[in-house]
C-alpha cells in the first residue's frame, strides 16, 4: 500500500514538474515575442500606425489557408481506406478541420481525440482513426521541416552575404542545388521513413487513445507515402501563398511572387517547429517569432511588415479554422443523419426474423 502511495506521489510530482516546465517555456517564448514587438513598436511607431490593412487580401488568405489543408485530408482518407475503413471525403474533412481546434490545448493530443471521436460517428474504429491521424500529422510536419531546410538558400539575406562562409555564398549563388539534393535524399530514404512512421504513429496513438488488442494495426504502403509527399509539397506551397496574401494586405506592392520561396520557408519552419514545441498551444509565440524572423530577412518586406504579417496570419488562420470547423460540423453530420460514411458496424438483418 505504501509503495502504491509513493508511486502515486512520484507520478503526481513528475506531472506537476512537467506542467510547470511547459507553462514556463511558453511564458518565456511569449515574453521574447512581446519584447521584440515592443522594441519594434518603439522604433517604428510611425510606420506601424500608418499601415493600412486591405480586408480583401485577408479573405483570400483565409480561403487559401482552408484549401491548403485539403491535401492532408485526402492523405488521411487514403490511409483510412487502406486500413479497411469506408468513409467519404467531406466527413473526413469535418473531423480533420474540427481537430485543428484541439491544437490550442497544450500537448496537442486533443487533436487526435477530436478527429477520432468525430469519425467514430461514421463507424470508423477509434484506434484506426487515431493511428492514421498521427501518421498524417508526422508526415506533413516532416515534409514541412525538410522543405524549410531545402529553401534555406532562398532566405539568406544577400546584403549580409559577405559575412558568411564561402560555402554558404556558393550555395546562395546556386539556390536550386540544396533543394534538389534534399528532395532526392528524401525520396530515397522514404522506405526507412515509412517504417519509422508506422512504428512511431502506432505507439503515439496507443499511448493516448484507447485501442483494443483484437484490432490489428495497419501497415501503410510506400506508394501512398510517395503520393503523400507530393501532396504535402502542394500543401506547403499553398500555405506559403496564404502568407503572401497576408503580406499583400499591408503592402502597396501587392503579391511579390519572387518572394514565394521565402513565404514557404517561413510557414513550413513555423508550423513544423511550432508542432515540436509541445509546451506551446498551436505553436503560440514560436510560429510568430519564426515567421517574423524569416520574413524580416527580405529587404522587400522589412521588419515592420514581417512582424505585423506574423500576427495577422495567426488571426487569419484561427478565423479560417473556426469558420471551416463550424460549417463542416453542421453541414456534414453523423452517419445516422447524413446517410453517408462507413457501414462496417451497421447490423445486418436476421433473415429468419425478416421471413417471419
Amino acid at each position: 500500500m505504501s509503495d502504491q502511495s509513493a508511486d502515486s506521489k512520484k507520478t503526481t510530482g513528475s506531472a506537476l514538474i512537467w506542467k510547470l516546465t511547459k507553462w514556463g517555456l511558453l511564458a518565456l517564448v511569449l515574453y521574447f515575442v512581446w519584447q521584440q514587438g515592443s522594441q519594434l513598436y518603439e522604433q517604428q511607431q510611425e510606420a506601424i500606425t500608418e499601415i493600412q490593412i486591405s480586408p480583401v487580401w485577408l479573405i483570400l488568405s483565409g480561403i487559401c489557408y482552408f484549401i491548403a489543408w485539403l491535401p492532408s485530408v485526402w492523405f488521411w482518407r487514403q490511409l483510412l481506406l487502406a486500413s479497411g475503413e469506408k468513409v467519404d471525403f467531406w466527413p473526413t474533412a469535418r473531423a480533420y478541420y474540427c481537430g485543428h481546434l484541439g491544437k490550442y490545448i497544450p500537448g496537442k493530443v486533443t487533436v487526435l481525440l477530436i478527429r477520432a471521436t468525430l469519425l467514430k460517428e461514421f463507424g470508423v474504429r477509434v484506434s484506426i482513426a487515431a493511428v492514421t491521424a498521427a501518421y498524417e500529422t508526422l508526415a506533413v510536419m516532416g515534409v514541412g521541416l525538410v522543405l524549410f531546410l531545402a529553401l534555406i538558400p532562398f532566405v539568406i539575406n544577400v546584403d549580409q552575404l559577405d559575412d558568411w562562409p564561402a560555402w554558404v555564398q556558393y550555395l546562395q549563388s546556386h539556390p536550386f542545388l540544396v533543394p534538389t539534393l534534399i528532395l532526392v535524399v528524401l525520396f530515397i530514404s522514404l522506405p526507412l521513413v515509412a517504417r519509422l512512421l508506422n512504428l512511431f504513429s502506432k505507439k503515439f496513438s496507443r499511448s493516448n487513445v484507447e485501442a483494443t488488442v483484437e484490432e490489428p494495426q495497419p501497415e501503410f504502403s510506400l506508394r501512398l507515402l510517395y503520393a503523400g509527399v507530393l501532396m504535402f509539397l502542394l500543401s506547403w506551397s499553398l500555405h506559403g501563398l496564404s502568407l503572401g496574401l497576408t503580406l499583400a494586405s499591408i503592402s502597396d506592392q501587392g503579391l511579390v511572387w519572387q518572394e514565394w520561396p521565402r513565404w514557404m520557408a517561413a510557414v513550413s519552419a513555423a508550423y513544423a517547429l511550432g508542432f515540436l514545441a509541445l509546451f506551446a498551444p498551436a505553436g503560440l509565440g514560436v510560429r510568430e517569432g519564426l515567421i517574423s524572423a524569416i520574413l524580416a530577412g527580405s529587404p522587400v518586406i522589412g521588419d515592420v511588415n514581417a512582424f505585423v504579417a506574423a500576427i495577422l496570419v495567426r488571426i487569419v488562420s484561427f478565423a479560417s479554422e473556426i469558420l471551416s470547423a463550424f460549417v463542416l460540423y453542421y453541414r456534414f453530420g453523423s452517419r445516422t443523419s447524413s446517410g453517408t460514411g462507413s457501414v462496417r458496424n451497421q447490423p445486418t438483418p436476421d433473415t429468419n426474423e425478416t421471413a417471419s
